[in-house]
């Protein structure tokens, strides 16, 4: 079970990482998201819709990595890189990822370090 306030908490401390990081998101490998917050500072460049869209994607994508875990060895995060921002997914425990948002010239080993640093 999820305890929202350590889903917060961690949540708050990324995104204290860089005034770099956009969206901090929380979701279950259905896609199912906990918990969200963002940068006061950020201009949203998506819908909602498309937003929770690409967090179940990720989350079906993270379940299809699992799965090649056996024999590849466990992913420890996945990065992609727009024009205009960088999406980090990090496992979050067994069931969950952190899907996180920053500019796309954010080092993102940034974020990954200081989510390691939680563990």
């Amino acid at each position: 079970m999820v305890k929202i306030m350590e889903v917060q908490t961690a949540v708050e401390k990324i995104l204290k990482v860089s005034p770099s990081v956009r969206v901090v998101s929380v979701c279950d490998l259905n896609g199912k998201l906990v918990y969200s917050a963002r940068s006061k500072k950020v201009n949203i460049l998506v819908s909602k819709k498309q937003s929770l869209a690409s967090l179940k994607a990720a989350a079906k994508d993270w379940k299809q990595r699992k799965k090649l875990a056996r024999s590849l060895g466990t992913c420890k995060y996945v990065v992609a890189e727009y024009d205009k921002v960088k999406r980090i997914v990090i496992p979050a425990g067994r069931n969950h990822i952190l899907y996180v948002t920053t500019t796309a010239s954010l080092d993102h080993n940034k974020v990954v370090r200081r989510v390691r640093s939680f563990k």
